[in-house]
């Protein structure tokens, strides 16, 4: 039996955002704490994800739009 892989998508758009900003912030934070350029990697790791949060949500709304399209057809 083949083993399932997790995907993000599947539990929601809200979960991808919050994984996604808490991936920047975990990446800002070893940056900061091995070069130690303290806050700006923290800031800007984090605005990257929420960029990507909000690029994800976008991306899954879009496919539920096109699921509820086909649907109605």
């Amino acid at each position: 039996m083949a083993k399932a892989r997790i995907n993000l998508e599947d539990f929601g758009p809200v979960s991808t955002f919050s994984t996604s900003i808490l991936s920047g912030l975990l990446i800002g934070l070893l940056i900061q704490n091995f070069f130690g350029y303290a806050p700006w990697p923290v800031i800007i790791f984090v605005l990257i994800g929420i960029y990507d949060g909000y690029r994800r949500m976008w991306n899954i709304s879009a496919k539920l739009e096109d699921e509820k399209d086909e649907r109605r057809n």
